[in-house]
């Protein structure tokens, strides 16, 4: 079979090596595809995003790397200087990043459709930023999988209760550590970093908990969810990043932080729970329940004033003065 061969259609970049130093170094892939190009050569093409930047880009290869897909993070290896070809950068490589970067901010790669509300996103972003270099690495290492950090994004924090729709527990996790934010600024007891990073991470195991079933368009507990639940799920992902990644948190960070995410008030001796010891672990307490209180009661209150429609969590009908 004779050869095929395609010429592309080229122009250089104008500023093309600004272009490149003002490009992020990591990018999460929207989406791939690849088409015969000769008989030893594929074409590939991806569509690359970052808050700061989105690209199309396409190189040549012999063998496709497999574990470039969408959602994956990669950094590019460029092919000489950045030249347009038909819409797309021209570019040797992309390379899969396998282990976890602790400068990343992870939020700033969230593609749209994954999330919607932007600035939820960017509230999110500017909270990772206040978790300090040892639990970002921490988040980052958690969910440098992308099926696991879309899940955690994607899901709701219940099936009827609060935050129960699409990004539900993304948003909760939001809300409950911007106002455990606010409340630790007036005590300098709170380990703020600690006590972002439980917020953050406290319900992310809900991501495991909840699966969508497209058959019939709703979320439904998992087999894990039914017999483990959240809390046993989020222990083990920290427990594996910080193994898996050599993940350098101080002992007694790491202690302050579980014990956030798992003390209980009022749980019985004999389940082996512990009350509350730290700020950080009431203030968690005490705001995860606010904001599901606050979301219950914003979606079940009247227009008008007065009692709104009953739901179970609540124990009655929310009641609204409006004035």
């Amino acid at each position: 079979m004779p050869e095929v061969k395609v010429t592309f259609s080229t122009s250089r970049l104008p500023g093309a090596d600004q272009v490149v130093d003002r490009l992020p170094p990591v990018l999460r892939i929207q989406s791939i595809a690849r088409f015969p190009f000769d008989e030893r050569h594929m074409l590939c093409q991806a569509v690359l995003f970052h808050e700061q930047a989105g690209l199309k880009v396409k190189w040549l290869c012999r063998q496709p790397d497999n574990r470039l897909t969408a959602g994956a993070l990669v950094s590019i290896r460029w092919l000489g200087r950045p030249v347009s070809t038909t819409g797309a950068i021209r570019i040797s490589r992309l390379v899969k990043l396998e282990r976890p970067e602790a400068s990343l901010n992870p939020f700033a790669t969230i593609p749209h459709s994954w999330v919607k509300d932007r600035p939820l996103v960017a509230r999110a972003a500017q909270l990772w930023e206040g978790l300090g270099r040892p639990l970002q690495h921490l988040f980052n290492a958690i969910f440098w999988d992308h099926h696991r950090f879309e899940r955690y994004l994607d899901g709701p924090s219940s099936l009827a209760g609060h935050h129960n729709g699409r990004n539900g527990n993304f948003r909760h996790a939001v809300e409950v550590a911007e106002r455990a934010l606010a409340l630790a600024s007036h005590h300098a007891e709170a380990h703020l970093p600690v006590l972002l990073a439980s917020s953050l991470l406290h319900d992310a195991g809900k991501a495991e908990e909840y699966r969508f079933n497209g058959r019939h368009r709703r979320f439904e507990m998992t087999e894990r969810g039914t017999l483990l639940g959240h809390k046993h799920t989020v222990l083990e992902w920290i427990s594996a990043a910080r193994a898996q990644h050599r993940v350098i948190v101080p002992e007694a960070h790491y202690l302050a932080l579980l014990h956030a995410i798992t003390a209980a008030k009022g749980a019985p001796d004999w389940l082996g729970l512990r009350e509350p010891l730290s700020l950080d672990a009431h203030i968690l307490s005490m705001v995860d329940r606010l904001s599901g209180q606050a979301d219950l009661v914003a979606r079940n209150a009247p227009t008008q004033g007065g009692f709104g429609a009953y739901h179970r969590h609540l124990g009655g009908r929310p009641y609204v003065l409006r004035e």
